[in-house]
């Protein structure tokens, strides 16, 4: 099938999909009374004959992404310090993918052209395969996004079909709006504060100032993890009147949030293991011939929120 982007209706929930920009979520909104609601923040569209738009990352440069939309990670999420390091007693060395910085960042998945594999009103499969160059084994990865009443479903899952272990790991990358200010409400048991270029120096005792647990509003300069997440989260806009709920399976157990000053957006992005965690032996490892998937769901509310 094709790598052109799609869309997927239900209700009044559309999702807009870009599989050759990374299989990358490009839209998430609601159709309401008031017009539409963007529970992300939409990535600007591409000209229709495949050139640039408006803004310096147009054309769908996936070398130099949008602050927007949500894309996928895997098979790691984050960075791997310096780009390298050990796995069943032998070293690897990937491609330093961080601008102006060693690391290696965010995955492959985020950087390749995905195949829609399955295409219906309100579902959408993508895949890719990737031949395991830069990484210890070759491995696939299937996306899933399905709308359904009340909110958006999407999984992603990486299957090992060789022989040979490989670590694995794998989370989502969603840009939110800060318009009319925001609050979170989330659990969390530690703290996984940035160090030395990025890299976090944890776990820690979660300090007061980012206990979320009984909500408060997002402050702005973190790019922090936070460890011990129940997959459960709420983001809110009191300015106007909504919310988005947030939930994720088991593996996602760990989150990051990256709130940049003076910016328009915010990320709160589900993970299944902290940055770095390759080099700290903390990776989950997928056998040949094994599989390892998450689901998140956001779910949207509308016009209960004071």
């Amino acid at each position: 099938m094709s790598q052109a982007p799609i869309v997927l209706e239900h209700g009044d929930l559309r999702a807009e999909i870009d599989p050759a920009y990374g299989g990358r979520l490009t839209a998430f909104w609601s159709q309401t009374p008031r017009g539409r609601i963007d529970w992300i923040v939409p990535t600007p569209p591409s000209d229709p004959q495949g050139g640039p738009k408006e803004g310096p990352n147009s054309g769908r440069d996936v070398a130099a992404p949008y602050k927007a939309g949500m894309f996928p990670l895997a098979p790691f999420s984050n960075r791997i310090k310096d780009a390298r390091f050990s796995f069943d007693g032998a070293e690897h060395r990937l491609q330093a993918t961080e601008t102006g910085k060693p690391h290696a960042i965010h995955g492959h998945g985020c950087r390749v052209a995905w195949q829609v594999s399955e295409q219906r009103k309100s579902s959408a499969e993508l895949r890719y395969r990737h031949d395991g160059t830069d990484w210890p084994a070759a491995y696939s990865v299937c996306q899933r996004f399905a709308l359904r009443d009340g909110g958006l479903v999407v999984e992603l899952s990486l299957d090992n079909p060789g022989e040979a272990a490989m670590p694995a790991g794998l989370g989502l990358h969603p840009f939110f709006p800060i318009r009319a200010g925001a609050r979170l409400t989330a659990q969390f048991d530690t703290v996984w504060p940035p160090a030395k270029d990025s890299i976090p120096d944890g776990p820690r005792a979660l300090p007061a100032d980012l206990d979320f647990s009984g909500g408060r509003p997002l402050p702005s300069g973190l790019d922090t993890g936070f460890g011990g997440w129940n997959g459960r989260a709420r983001i809110e806009w009191p300015g106007e009147g909504l919310a988005l709920q947030i939930s994720a399976d088991a593996p996602l157990d760990h989150v990051i949030i990256f709130s940049p000053q003076g910016q328009s957006f915010f990320c709160f992005e589900p993970v299944s293991h902290p940055i770095n965690a390759i080099n700290g032996g903390a990776m989950h490892r997928l056998d040949g011939g094994g599989r390892f998937s998450i689901t998140l769901v956001l779910q949207p509310v509308d016009g209960v929120v004071e």
